[in-house]
């Protein structure tokens, strides 16, 4: 049996941080283009991590197979994925994005199943119809006219890219286990794809200037680079299927930090509050069941 215990402490870590990045990113978010959030964060991580990287990194880390993996997170999680995410919290806010991402460890246990050979309990089947539940009550807009909240299928697709990624980083940091020069690798892969794109997309998403939105997203992205360690570190030190729910357990910090920081903004509905509270308990029922 492997002790999980330092996985799942790394993991609780970065699940409040993401959960207070995605609340920080929200108002200059509405200033700027999404592409160009994007670009600026990655350029922050890719700073940071690469410095730390350096700092940390010991003979005979360097591995062809991780810098692949990581390079593929470049293209999924760093460019596809961080646009979706950026634009599924302007549309829908964090509440409901961090919720809707709790789906992505049912993806990512999947992977850990079929080929990394972990075996989950069964209290995982109770888990996620919990985890189905709560996104059925964050999903659902009375209001309107609509059943469905605008744009909700922007947090399925984050939440597509984020269990994904989870797969990624367990593989590529079991080639080359250093927490910084890997994600700062995966953010510099996504400087061309991103720009090799900008032809095809309007202008306006690329669009930013000096101001206190840019400079926020640059602090936005030194704190997501801390973010991205701790989650390197869970999964380096825990099993996928384990540290996965652990890191959605992100919506209850959003919850609280939205309440405390957006509340002028985003108006948190009852409905909405119990469907964060039902998810996170499916999501605690798959790590327990471990």
């Amino acid at each position: 049996m492997i002790d999980n215990t330092a996985g799942i402490l790394w993991a609780l870590g970065a699940a409040i941080m993401a959960a207070f990045t995605a609340v920080l990113a929200y108002r200059p978010l509405r200033q700027m283009g999404f592409m160009a959030a994007t670009l600026l964060t990655n350029f922050m991580n890719m700073l940071v991590l690469g410095a730390w990287g350096w700092w940390i990194y010991e003979p005979g880390q360097y591995s062809t197979e991780g810098m692949l993996w990581f390079a593929l997170m470049g293209v999924t999680a760093y460019s596809y994925g961080r646009v979706v995410f950026y634009k599924a919290l302007d549309i829908i806010g964090p509440p409901r994005l961090m919720t809707i991402s709790t789906t992505a460890p049912l993806l990512s246990l999947s992977l850990a199943v079929l080929f990394l050979g972990e075996r989950p309990g069964l209290p995982v089947l109770g888990g996620t119809l919990l985890v189905i539940a709560g996104i059925i009550m964050v999903s659902y807009e009375p209001s309107e006219g609509r059943w469905v909240q605008k744009g909700i299928f922007w947090g399925f697709a984050s939440a597509l890219s984020l269990g994904v990624s989870v797969f990624l980083r367990k593989k590529g940091l079991a080639a080359m286990p250093n927490v910084g020069l890997t994600v700062a690798w995966s953010n510099l892969v996504s400087f061309p794809v991103l720009l090799a794109v900008r032809p095809l997309m309007p202008p306006v998403l690329f669009h930013w200037k000096m101001g206190w939105a840019f400079w926020a997203m640059l602090g936005v992205g030194f704190l997501n680079s801390f973010n991205q360690i701790l989650y390197n570190l869970a999964v380096l030190h825990g099993e996928v299927s384990v540290v996965g729910p652990i890191i959605s357990a992100s919506p209850v910090f959003s919850l609280l930090f939205t309440a405390l920081l957006l509340r002028d903004t985003d108006r948190i509905r009852p409905a909405t509050a119990a469907g964060v509270l039902v998810t996170v308990g499916g999501m605690a029922a798959i790590a327990l069941g471990r």
